[in-house]
C-alpha cells in the first residue's frame, strides 16, 4: 500500500505558481528530514514539479505546507516505507509517474546507520542495513531506468559515503552496503553510456543531520542545503563520481595510499 497525497494540481494541467517552471520532473526518495528535504526545498523553489517521499505522513506534510506557504510550490508527497518487506517497486515508480505525468530525475539520499554496527554487527543489523542503503536503492535505480529507457532520457543521483572508501571497525555494515551501491551504479553507468541516461553518484563527508548528532567529527560537516546546492550543480555536469565536499578527495587518496601498519592505527 502506497499512499499519496494529490489534492494540488494535476502536472499536464502545470503548476499554480507566478514563476517559469524548469523542465525538470523530480522524485526525491527520502525525502523528508536532511538532504532529502533541502533537495525538496530547493527543487520547488526553481519551479520544478517534486514529489517527495518518505515513511512519516506527518513530516512530508509538514514539508508540503512550509513549500506551500514560503515559495508558493505544490509538491506533491507519497508516504512509503522502502523497508517494509512488502513494498513494490514497479507500483510505487508507477505511482510516481502517475502522480507527476512524467519523471525526469530521481534523488536518492536515504540512508540509516545503527548504532550496535561496530565490530561484527548482527545478522538483524546487516540484514537492515543492507535493505535501506543497497537492495531497495539498487532496485529502485533498476524500476527507474527501466522507465528512463521508454522515454530515452533520464538522471539518477544516489548519495554514498565517504566511509566505503575508508572501511574501520565501525558501520561496516552501512559502509559495504553502500559500497555495493556504489559499485551497481558505476556498471549502470557503462550499461548507459551511449545513451541520455545518466546515473551520478555523490559520496558525502560529514553532513549536519541528526545521523551525525551528537558524533565527534574530525572535520566541519556540510549543512543539509550546502549538499543540496552542490548535488543541484553536479547534477547539471553530468560527471559520474565527486565527493562532497570537495576536500574529501585529496583526505581519501592519502587514506589509500597508506601502507597497512599504519593505516590499521587510526582511530577515525
Amino acid at each position: 500500500m502506497i499512499p499519496s497525497d494529490t489534492s494540488s494540481p494535476n502536472f499536464a494541467g502545470g503548476l499554480i505558481s507566478n514563476r517559469a517552471t524548469t523542465a525538470r520532473s523530480c522524485v526525491v526518495v527520502g525525502g523528508s528530514s536532511g538532504v532529502g528535504r533541502a533537495l525538496v526545498s530547493q527543487l520547488s523553489a526553481c519551479g520544478d514539479a517534486v514529489l517527495a517521499v518518505a515513511r512519516d505522513r506527518r513530516d512530508l506534510a509538514a514539508l508540503q505546507s512550509d513549500c506551500l506557504i514560503r515559495q508558493d510550490a505544490h509538491v506533491r508527497i507519497v508516504e512509503a516505507d522502502l523497508a517494509a518487506s512488502d513494498f513494490d517497486v514497479a507500483a510505487f515508480v508507477k505511482r510516481c509517474v502517475d502522480d507527476l505525468g512524467h519523471v525526469t530525475h530521481v534523488f536518492m539520499p536515504l540512508g540509516l546507520i545503527d548504532a550496535d554496527d561496530c565490530g561484527l554487527p548482527s545478522s538483524e543489523v546487516l540484514q537492515s542495513l543492507t535493505v535501506v542503503n543497497y537492495l531497495r536503492p539498487a532496485q529502485l535505480l533498476s524500476a527507474f531506468c527501466q522507465y528512463f529507457s521508454t522515454i530515452s532520457h533520464g538522471n539518477a543521483m544516489v548519495f554514498t559515503s565517504i566511509a566505503t572508501d575508508a572501511p574501520r571497525g565501525r558501520n561496516a555494515a552501512y559502509a559495504s552496503a553502500k559500497k555495493a551501491l556504489e559499485f551497481y551504479c558505476r556498471a549502470l553507468q557503462h550499461h548507459f553510456a551511449d545513451t541520455k541516461i545518466s546515473i551520478q553518484i555523490c559520496a558525502l563527508g560529514y553532513v549536519d543531520t541528526t545521523m551525525s548528532f551528537g558524533a565527534k567529527l574530525l572535520l566541519p560537516a556540510a549543512g543539509p542545503e550546502e549538499v543540496a546546492q552542490f548535488a543541484l550543480r553536479f547534477c547539471r555536469t553530468g560527471t559520474r563520481f565527486s565527493y562532497f565536499p570537495r576536500f574529501w578527495l585529496p583526505i581519501i587518496m592519502l587514506l589509500k595510499a597508506l601502507p597497512w601498519s599504519l593505516y590499521k592505527k587510526l582511530r577515525f
